[in-house]
């Protein structure tokens, strides 16, 4: 069953935007993911706070989504992506 990570960003500044999207990209792709959607401002017709940005990805299930995010090489660029702001990480299990 295929699993989703929809990312949602609140962000200050992008500074760190350019060391973290290539060597995260290469992540994803190491463990079977692919960025379905991502860019600036969301229609929101809901909520509380407009996000910056946002990113949908896929991966081929909820383990790999997971081990993507729980890499000992992710959490470096987590921290840089959460200098910029802050986000919200979702891991979604699809249906079957």
């Amino acid at each position: 069953m295929k699993a989703y990570v929809l990312g949602l960003l609140y962000m200050d500044n992008w500074e760190w935007y350019e060391k973290y999207y290539p060597a995260t990209a290469k992540l994803i792709s190491d463990h079977g993911g692919k960025y379905l959607a991502s860019g600036v401002k969301p229609d929101m017709r809901e909520g509380k706070e407009q996000p910056s940005a946002y990113v949908l990805l896929e991966f081929p299930d909820i383990t790999s989504a997971q081990n993507w995010y729980d890499d000992p090489k992710y959490k470096p660029l987590i921290d840089l992506r959460n200098s910029g702001g802050r986000s919200e990480i979702y891991i979604i299990p699809g249906d079957e």
